[in-house]
């Protein structure tokens, strides 16, 4: 007679994939890939090919972005395009392990070895496939996938789960592995994912807009409008409605009541599971984190010194300088730093911003803030959040080197953005009408050759004075 363990694995390797087709879809509509999946494409296709050292990845992420969905369509790549068999691919997850045979992650490995090749992880010789999702259900996954890294070259695992997989692992794993975390919904993605594919052809001419002022050849603008003709049931306000609700997956599917439950849920998870388990947490500290998430979405923009929050909150310096630390590991904030010297940076406050404009838009209206401001300062906030967090996941996941600052100075512009040593940019955010005079003054003092305004105000790219005037319909697409 079987144990539960081995129950569950056979299960998981021979009838539990026949229902992976159902997960992939919604209302007969299959869920189309995003650019994380084309990437862990490339890695797998160069294991099959060869000999590699790239055989263990990491897919953190805040809940609900989709990251079970990669793994499943891995999974059926690898069956239907590349004819793996079932039996050399072990999806399992760690909370089911646990709930169903109490078993450790590397129990399940072993007994999949076991059962299916009649190997151990050493004696492995042919090439299998470890998608492990909700690793963050067993402390111990990091050294599990030391162990197998360092033991067998016929291996090739992903380890995904929520973004408390980023606040502890184990820093000889960290050496061995690939860490591609996976971020929410970029406006593009967005699009492809909700309204099916599309070829993004302009996001290279809008960062080298950015980068080097150089203006496209082509009317971005028709462009943009021929690719919204292309989608059925288009809504005008898409963007808008992005900004508020955008950034996860699940929101294509549910009204915006439903998502604002869903994205409430997923914070409160993160804070009462995913940092509440780590040793030297206490149940002050989780508090003090999702107070301190409600104080930045009721905040405007800017520098907010670690005094001030401490202050706001009756705490101290030091337990609101490890908060923030762990909630930027959950990847649901981050922050920026002031344009100066690297010497100074470190005694100025940073600015800090939500991963995604959604975030700050429902913990606002979850306090019913969101329907007190008037709404073009309110979108305004939305929108300069908005403009952070797409630098922030450009540098994620482009090969453009640069860094996001914010500017220190009076009459100053919103960013600053810098590739290696060269002059920084400054960059003005505008949701309703905006002059010229804080670029032209931080142009003057940065010497930058030309300055950028983003702004819902316009639908063409213009060029006047050396300022860019760039519609945030046309910068969505970068």
């Amino acid at each position: 007679m079987n144990s539960p363990l081995e129950t569950h694995i056979q299960n998981q390797v021979l009838i539990r994939p026949t229902k992976f087709s159902d997960d992939l879809k919604h209302n007969n509509k299959t869920f189309q890939h995003r650019a994380d999946y084309y990437e862990m494409i490339k890695y797998i296709n160069t294991f099959l090919d060869e000999d590699t050292n790239n055989r263990y990845f990491l897919l953190p992420g805040i809940r609900g972005v989709g990251k079970t969905t990669i793994l499943i369509q891995l999974y059926e790549y690898l069956t239907k395009e590349k004819q793996v068999s079932p039996t050399d691919i072990l999806y399992i997850t760690g909370d089911n392990l646990k709930r169903m045979s109490n078993s450790s992650i590397m129990d399940g490995i072993n007994s999949y070895l076991d059962i299916f090749h009649n190997a151990t992880v050493e004696s492995i010789d042919k090439k299998i496939f470890l998608l492990i999702d909700e690793a963050q259900h067993d402390k111990d996954w990091s050294i599990v996938g030391k162990i197998l890294y360092d033991t067998s070259k016929n291996i090739f695992m992903i380890f995904s789960g929520s973004s408390a997989l980023e606040l502890e692992y184990n820093a000889d794993s960290a050496r061995r592995m690939l860490k591609m975390p996976v971020c929410p919904l970029t406006y593009s993605q967005h699009l492809k994912l909700k309204y099916d594919y599309f070829k993004n052809t302009i996001s290279k001419e809008i960062i080298d807009l950015i980068f080097t002022g150089k203006l496209p050849e082509r009317n971005l603008d028709i462009e943009i409008l021929n690719i919204y003709s292309s989608f059925k049931n288009y809504n005008p306000k898409e963007l808008e409605c992005f900004m508020q609700y955008g950034g996860f997956p699940s929101s294509f599917n549910q009204n915006t009541n439903e998502t604002i439950k869903t994205v409430i849920d997923m914070i409160n998870k993160v804070i009462t599971t995913d940092i509440d388990n780590l040793k030297g947490i206490n149940g002050q500290t989780t508090y003090l984190a999702s107070q301190l998430l409600y104080f930045f979405a009721l905040q405007n923009p800017g520098e907010i010194s670690k005094g001030s929050m401490a202050n706001h909150l009756d705490s101290n310096k030091m337990t609101i300088n490890k908060i923030l630390e762990l909630l930027e590991k959950t990847q649901l904030i981050f922050h920026i730093e002031p344009f100066t010297s690297s010497a100074k940076r470190t005694t100025k406050p940073f600015k800090y911003y939500f991963a995604t404009s959604s975030l700050k838009h429902i913990l606002s209206t979850n306090l019913g803030n969101a329907n007190l401001e008037a709404k073009e300062a309110y979108m305004g906030k939305l929108f300069e959040n908005y403009v952070a967090s797409s630098f922030f996941n450009l540098k994620n996941r482009s090969e453009t080197m640069y860094n996001t600052y914010y500017d220190a100075n009076k009459k100053n512009v919103d960013f600053l953005v810098q590739k290696g040593l060269e002059t920084p940019v400054p960059i003005e955010v505008s949701w309703g009408k905006k002059n010229k005079s804080q670029v032209k003054t931080a142009m003057k003092k940065y010497k930058a050759p030309y300055g950028v305004i983003i702004s819902n105000t316009t639908r063409k790219i213009v060029k006047e004075d050396n300022v860019i005037y760039l519609p945030i319909e046309i910068f969505s697409f970068m």
